[in-house]
């Protein structure tokens, strides 16, 4: 069967054209995020899968791309057994010999530091498999004009590549960054395709490090001088700090120490929230230049993204999940991809009407990897 583009749709025509994203809010989010919580609570958690496959669906459809939606075919059931598979893999294992090292061992607990460290190397080994069968799952379940993307590369080397790059990053002090991401992303989109059509990835990470140094300098600097603001708060000793906490355990409240200590936990919020806010700063210029590197077929693309922008819409999706106690996590989702569809762009033109359906395989089973280690984005 013949699954171009253009035996679909009316909207195709060879020889290219221009593309548009944008995305269109449509009602029943708010019904969704209550119906969700409900079931996941009355399930013990187990309906969390269907949940998530319910708010893809939404959201997916929200995504238009040259005016026609994108359609999410992933199924709960898919997710709930990828779980099913990891927990047997890993979780088991885990519980199994932990509690035999009780009964089997004199020193269980040196025993179980062992187990316990063996098991973080696989976390850490096993992550960068976990974000790519995760983007290939979802790839392989999303469709536009009936056409599916597909991750046709290894997910062990991947991982592998994500093992090293990790490993790197911390033996250079974080200066390897840049260079390791644009690797990592190289490797992804250089994998992606959209029916029988690839993505395309290059560039050099040299741009990225004016901004890094920036940022990797004022981060230190930042630390001390808040470190040292505190202390000109407690008279520079840490004895203070403590004598505070030992008179309100003793019941002796003393108003001026209860507003210093919550002034000393504001601070070092604070300073949380403007390393956060500085690295965005990065972020920002490396989401933009990675979408000037991305091509397909005779597009490229371009991300408007500023940092102010990136800030609220952090700060947006923190209140969201603060204020609802993660009820919310729809509209994070929905934040998230309505800020990247409005602000991506694409110059040329893309001959949809030659794309033809992958032959790649389905993966039937689910994210069972990124459940275990709890990364998942959406």
């Amino acid at each position: 069967m013949d699954l171009r583009f253009g035996d679909q749709t009316p909207h195709s025509r060879p020889g290219g054209e221009p593309i548009s994203v944008e995305y269109t809010e449509s009602d029943g989010l708010l019904g969704l995020c209550l119906k969700n919580f409900l079931l996941t609570l009355v399930t013990l958690t187990i309906y969390r899968f269907w949940a998530k496959t319910n708010v893809r669906r939404h959201i997916w459809s929200n995504i238009k791309i040259n005016g026609q939606s994108l359609e999410y075919t992933g199924t709960g059931m898919e997710l709930f057994l990828g779980a099913l598979i990891i927990f047997a893999i890993i979780g088991l294992p885990f519980i199994i010999i932990s509690v035999a090292a009780q009964f089997l061992f004199d020193n269980p607990e040196v025993v179980i530091v062992v187990i316990q460290f063996t098991f973080l190397f696989g976390f850490m080994l096993l992550y960068g498999m976990a974000v790519y069968r995760a983007r290939r799952y979802r790839l392989s379940r999303t469709l536009w004009r009936g056409i599916r993307g597909t991750l046709t590369g290894s997910s062990f080397s991947f991982s592998m590549l994500y093992f090293g790059s990790m490993l790197l990053k911390s033996m250079t002090l974080g200066w390897s960054t840049p260079a390791m991401n644009l690797n990592i992303q190289q490797r992804m989109f250089g994998d992606m395709n959209f029916g029988d059509k690839s993505f395309k990835f290059k560039g050099p990470a040299g741009p990225l490090y004016a901004r890094y140094a920036i940022c990797w300098i004022l981060t230190p600097v930042i630390i001390i001088a808040a470190l040292v603001l505190i202390g000109l708060l407690f008279g520079g000793s840490m004895a203070a700090f403590e004598g505070y906490f030992e008179n309100l355990e003793k019941g002796k409240f003393d108003g001026k120490a209860v507003w210093i200590i919550v002034a000393a936990y504001a601070g070092l919020f604070a300073l949380y929230v403007g390393i956060a806010i500085l690295w965005t700063a990065y972020t920002a210029r490396e989401m933009m230049l990675f979408a000037e590197y991305t091509t397909f077929d005779n597009a490229r693309f371009r991300f408007d993204v500023t940092v102010l922008s990136l800030v609220g819409l952090w700060l947006g999706n923190l209140l969201i999940m603060i204020l609802t106690l993660g009820i919310g996590q729809p509209y994070v989702v929905q934040r998230l991809m309505r800020y990247m569809c409005n602000r991506l762009s694409v110059d040329g033109t893309v001959d949809v009407s030659a794309i033809q359906q992958s032959t790649a395989a389905i993966d039937k089973r689910g994210e069972g990897l990124v459940e275990a280690f709890d990364i998942d984005a959406f």
